[in-house]
């Protein structure tokens, strides 16, 4: 029988590879098919899922599920076999079957957790995504800006927050045109776990521009350069962003080598959050009878216990619903990359081309080719209106206004008739034409695109995911 979804041979490669590696077994005995025979005579070949004091997890041969099979039911024999019967280090093609079919379940959350990266859940303003942090101590919604070359406070705020501001010598350019901008000394950025120390960061009045009695929706916008530098994945659908907090300013955790060639395979844990502020880095590796207790090997080796009701609510629900099986699952699926992850759940996934710290995805406009500037920090998409013009877009006057760092310029209502990135398709649409420069790109891929579409993009891989609906 075939799977639902094919699945690939590279990711079942890759899995052996990673385990081996890992584990160190290469040479090691994988699990064979064993003959069970019931308490009527009757055999059956079928390898051990798992199992409890009552029941066993069986993959019969020839099928691709696992049957629960209680014990009672199976001969003296076979109950001697599986009271001495431990999981192999090594899973045969078969489980690392059932353990892919599992991971097609796994949302990007709980993929980038098991990895160190800690999860930010953003609101939308309009379509644009802001997610809380803190400026210098003082509570802050930041802009999370694709298209932004560099991290830039709002200069009223940068003044609440106690930062040294320097003299308006300097040029910030959006569509709208340019501003004057002074740089400033930031002490501290935090968002979550993620500390940014000591920086010197450009300031502007973010207002300029905006129509009179516009309430400005953020404080600071967090440019491509951090997004960059912190590997950021961000999940539409999910409303999540994604950061690596030991990639800040302050990446000490104990037992990791900051100078590893294969770093990624150190931060093989979970950050833990509990009800004090406190943080724990590590893995679940045991649980109590009663659930209420459970111990964590820290990054470092160290072992130690905590009663469950001492975590936030996340992770409590986490540890109560843990299991030894848990182990095995997240075992075989941790390796998987973010397009593995997607692709088996028919996303099209696109390389994306990195020009500074902008971030560029071809496609195509009315059927010729384009580029796109992929810009989360745009509320809607908006094409240059000397390429709209040349693409065979209906272009009407320029009688609307679009607004940005440099304040408004004039716009006009444009209709296309086709915008493809790979088989996702927008037709027949409206959106604005102005004139600033794209030299890169017929314009921007903005938000109103990407959540339409399910977006997902991912600095470490460079690549954004799109579905169609």
């Amino acid at each position: 029988m075939k799977p639902a979804i094919p699945l690939s041979g590279r990711v079942l490669a890759l899995l052996l590879a990673v385990l081996v590696v890992t584990t160190g077994l290469g040479s090691a005995q994988v699990e064979k098919y064993h003959t069970f025979t019931d308490t009527k005579g009757r055999t059956l070949e079928a390898i051990v899922v798992s199992k409890t004091d009552t029941t066993v997890s069986l993959l019969i041969k020839g099928r691709e599920d696992p049957t629960e099979v209680p014990l009672k039911v199976l001969s003296r024999k076979d109950r001697e076999f599986l009271k001495s019967w431990v999981r192999p280090e090594v899973p045969s093609a078969a489980l690392k079957k059932i353990f892919l079919k599992k991971c097609r379940t796994l949302t990007v959350r709980e993929l980038l957790e098991l990895r160190g990266y800690e999860s930010f859940k953003f609101t939308f303003a309009n379509n644009s995504l802001i997610i809380p942090g803190l400026l210098n101590g003082k509570k802050a919604r930041f802009l999370v800006d694709t298209g932004a070359h560099n991290t830039i406070l709002h200069d009223a705020f940068a003044k609440e927050a106690g930062c040294k501001m320097g003299p308006y010598d300097e040029v910030v350019a959006g569509v709208g045109g340019t501003a004057p901008a002074a740089y400033t000394k930031v002490d501290r950025i935090q968002l979550g776990e993620t500390l940014l120390l000591d920086k010197k960061i450009l300031c502007t009045d973010l207002t300029n521009g905006l129509p009179a009695g516009s309430k400005l929706k953020e404080d600071a916008i967090i440019g491509g350069g951090v997004l960059a530098r912190l590997d950021a994945v961000i999940s539409y659908r999910e409303r999540l962003i994604f950061l690596r907090p030991d990639l800040g300013d302050k990446p000490e955790v104990e037992g990791v080598d900051a100078d590893a060639k294969d770093k990624d395979s150190q931060f093989d844990f979970r950050i833990f959050k509990l009800k004090d502020g406190s943080t724990i880095r590590g893995k679940l590796v045991a649980k109590n009878e009663s659930g209420t207790g459970i111990t964590i090997e820290l990054v470092n080796g160290e072992k130690r216990g905590f009663t469950v009701d001492r975590f936030k609510p996340e992770d409590e629900l986490l540890m109560r619903r843990w299991s030894k099986d848990a182990v095995a699952f997240e075992k075989n699926c941790r390796d998987l990359t973010v397009r593995d992850l997607l692709n088996m759940r028919g996303y099209q996934s696109f390389d994306t081309e990195r020009k500074g710290n902008h971030i560029y995805v071809d496609g195509s406009l009315n059927g010729d080719e384009a580029k796109f500037l992929v810009d989360t920090g745009a509320d809607g998409s908006l094409f240059n209106v000397e390429l709209a013009n040349r693409y065979r877009c209906e272009v009407g006057p320029m009688d609307q206004w679009v607004y940005g760092i440099g304040g408004r310029a004039p716009a006009a209502v444009t209709k296309f008739k086709s915008v493809a990135v790979g088989k996702t398709l927008i037709e027949n649409r409206r959106i604005l034409s102005a004139d600033f420069s794209s030299r890169d790109s017929v314009g921007i891929y903005g938000g109103d695109f990407m959540r339409e579409l399910d977006a997902v993009i991912t600095y470490r891989e460079m690549r954004l995911f799109l579905r169609q609906r």
